[in-house]
């Protein structure tokens, strides 16, 4: 029998780790997937004017052929290319120029937006998504020495910012997408030790990737049958391990009950001229002393010269003594 209790004990501590680990897995999982992605991607492309020179032998320069030197340079023209792409390819799509910003500024000293008509003016603004633009080297140059002048100060380099701002509504995959791009383009012009007056322009070519997600359920049939799987286990295991206890202390207590009637019996056998069967009920006494053993009341008997009394009380076996009004008495 011990045996089996260890057997179900083993199996019971099995089947709670078995029903822990399988509560940990979800039978409905929310997952965050990605149902489209898109791209916006913006290219600005520049024709340098060059005055007549050595170095390049020829008046047009284009990305990558060469440093723009400020004193070579006459006007560098400027075209800006927006394109969209996404996966899967959008339902509907409306991509539309919603303003220009450009400003001058000379670093840690003042910033001058251009206004509507000064973008016209001075940067020969033409287009509306996709558009071009003319810097005119000497005429900007001759702008920020005016407000150097006005204000006091004196700029060794200056920066022309272009900012496009594109919005864009589109519809991809069921959804709706409604954004605002604004790729930057810097002009910087520049005074160096190694290279003297420069002109250099970052952000030639710049990308943004978005991504729709969506919340999916899924539904997992197989942990659900785990789970039942532990349920069954688990009860089977508690009630194994409780009735293979049960049985087990059961077959103790008889065991040991049997062992005490075949002690008591022979005690009765060895103490029999000193044991009296009462036909009566147990005597009224004021006290009454229980003592541990039936030696004991053997003992008993014999100091106080009393014979011993066995009755019986709620199906049990009282064997006592009675001296005066008090009453020793042993039960089993």
């Amino acid at each position: 029998m011990k045996v089996l209790i260890i057997v179900f004990s083993a199996l019971l501590l099995f089947s709670l780790v078995y029903l822990y680990n399988v509560h940990q897995q979800p039978i409905l999982e929310r997952k965050i997937v990605t149902i489209a992605s898109y791209v916006h991607r913006a290219m600005y492309d520049y024709v340098a004017e060059l005055k007549p020179n050595i170095i390049y032998n020829k008046t047009i320069l284009r990305p990558g052929e060469g440093i723009l030197y400020a004193t070579l340079t006459n006007k560098i023209n400027i075209s800006f290319i927006y394109m969209f792409s996404s996966n899967p390819p959008p339902e509907a799509i409306n991509v539309v120029m919603r303003g220009l910003t450009a400003k001058i500024e000379s670093p840690d000293k003042w910033t001058k937006v251009l206004q509507k008509e000064e973008l016209i003016e001075l940067l020969n603004f033409r287009g509306s998504v996709n558009f071009t633009l003319e810097v005119d080297c000497l005429l900007l140059k001759q702008i920020v020495n005016a407000i150097d002048k006005e204000l006091g100060v004196y700029s060794s380099s200056y920066n022309l910012f272009i900012a496009p701002e594109v919005l864009v509504n589109a519809r991809i995959a069921g959804r709706s997408v409604s954004e605002v791009y604004t790729p930057q383009l810097t002009v910087t012009f520049k005074i160096s030790a190694d290279r003297g007056g420069y002109i250099s322009l970052e952000g030639l070519e710049q990308t943004q990737s978005r991504e729709i997600k969506d919340v999916i359920e899924v539904f997992h049939p197989e942990v659900e049958s785990q789970r039942v799987l532990s349920y069954i286990a688990t009860i089977l295991a508690t009630v194994g391990l409780a009735t293979s206890m049960l049985i087990h202390y059961r077959v103790k207590w008889h065991e040991k009950k049997k062992l005490v009637d075949v002690k008591l019996s022979r005690m009765i056998r060895e103490h029999r001229d000193v044991i009296v069967e009462a036909l009566t009920s147990l005597p009224e006494v004021h006290a009454t002393i229980e003592v541990r053993s039936l030696e004991d009341l053997v003992k008993i008997a014999e100091v106080l010269a009393k014979p011993i009394l066995k009755a019986m009380e709620d199906e049990k076996q009282v064997f006592y003594v009675v001296d005066g009004n008090i009453k020793y008495q042993y039960k089993v």
